[in-house]
């Protein structure tokens, strides 16, 4: 559930229409430790003094300089915002987060469905997954009051942090306004469903060019449910890809993400999500962390990009419309779905000598197929059409 944005129960999923409910809990067995909060951690030290006449948020960290005067033995940026959080308090309950609106004169919006995570715990479990450094760059979609991020400040270079709500984006720049590697944009981050806002990205490559070359680029987010999908599936056509994606949302989107062949959850999105990346959920949250509470599940899910395996693909944005498309009526015959797609491209002919010569028979389903089947399948229509075409 995003720190400023709600879940709307009745969200069409644009990536896999058709769905049907979710019923069960995904359950994972794996090895959680490396979620664990670490005994400690000593930064790199960097210069963290009042940027005169350049943008802080663009500037490469500087150590420190030694002083004559006795100085604490930490004096790492890390080690400042630590102080400055310490020095704040618990800034992430119910009671904080009422007060702390009603002071300044605000409210939830309706509109915008704002519910706040009040568990302070798995925030920073938020944060923590992302296993970020001070070499990575990091976008947050939602800033809410800034409490995910004043957390990421500690760890990452740069933070590019988008919030729609220009009531929180003036009260979160209270809070991180001494931060001077978090850059703030207010505004929505699409441009429009198919595509980010191109200035978010052109700050994004700016603050990777400034940062060491090993570094990353993440997006670490309490994500907007309305958004989710668009905001995932575009972040992985844009050049640079993320490496690495940690994000809140619904838990049926989460499950959609990770589903296998066969079952009801698997769809376009998940063809799309896992042929570029490997996917998994951290935890599921429940309702009772956010304030006000929603009415569905969330889930906090990890996607880590592989990019051998993105760029495979001989054309991603052939790849995924393609995918789309065989989704689209997903409980259609695949024959009867790719003459569909592909009409006025490909004659019948055509398309049934592609699903021949691939062992697919006339009662064939998307849905069945694995995603290396799927990939085969798209990489051959795309040379028919090519070989039609010339």
């Amino acid at each position: 559930m995003p720190d400023s944005e709600t879940p709307n129960p009745s969200d069409t999923n644009p990536e896999d229409s058709g769905d049907d409910q979710i019923d069960e809990v995904v359950k994972l067995d794996r090895d959680r430790s490396k979620y664990r909060r670490p005994a400690s951690e000593t930064p790199a030290p960097v210069d963290v003094s009042p940027d005169v006449g350049g943008n802080a948020w663009n500037r490469k960290p500087k150590k420190t300089q030694p002083k004559p005067a006795p100085v604490p033995e930490d004096q790492s940026q890390a080690a400042y915002i630590r102080a400055k959080r310490a020095q704040q308090g618990s800034r992430q309950t119910v009671s904080y987060l009422s007060k702390r609106l009603t002071s300044a004169g605000l409210r939830p919006v309706s509109k915008y469905g704002q519910n706040f995570l009040v568990d302070l715990n798995l925030i920073e479990l938020i944060a923590r997954s992302a296993e970020l450094t001070q070499n990575d760059v990091v976008l947050e979609i939602g800033t809410g009051v800034g409490s995910l991020t004043g957390i990421m400040a500690e760890q990452a270079g740069a933070i590019l942090t988008v919030e729609i709500d220009k009531n929180l984006y003036q009260l979160a720049g209270e809070e991180l306004r001494d931060y001077p590697h978090v850059k703030m944009i207010q505004g929505d981050a699409l441009r429009n469903k198919n595509s980010l806002r191109s200035d978010i990205m052109e700050s994004i490559r700016d603050a990777r060019a400034r940062l060491p070359e090993e570094g990353r680029f993440m997006l670490v987010a309490n994500l907007p449910y309305n958004v989710a999908t668009p905001i995932v599936s575009n972040l992985l056509h844009e050049t640079p890809p993320p490496d690495r994606i940690v994000v809140t949302i619904q838990k049926e989107l989460a499950e959609r993400m990770i589903a296998g062949p066969g079952s009801k959850d698997y769809g376009a999105l998940s063809v799309w999500v896992q042929s570029v990346c490997k996917a998994e959920i951290v935890r599921v949250l429940s309702p009772n962390v956010f304030w006000p509470r929603p009415k569905v599940e969330s889930a906090i899910i990890r996607l880590d990009v592989d990019h051998e395996r993105r760029n495979a693909i001989p054309d991603l944005q052939f790849f995924h419309q393609t995918v789309r498309a065989l989704f689209f009526h997903r409980r259609k015959f695949l024959r009867s779905v790719v003459i569909s797609a592909f009409k006025g491209r490909l004659d019948k002919s055509v398309v049934d000598d592609v699903l021949a010569t691939l062992g697919y028979d006339e009662k064939a389903r998307a849905e069945q197929l694995a995603l290396t089947q799927i990939g085969e399948l798209v990489e051959a229509l795309r040379q028919a059409e090519i070989k039609a075409a010339g």
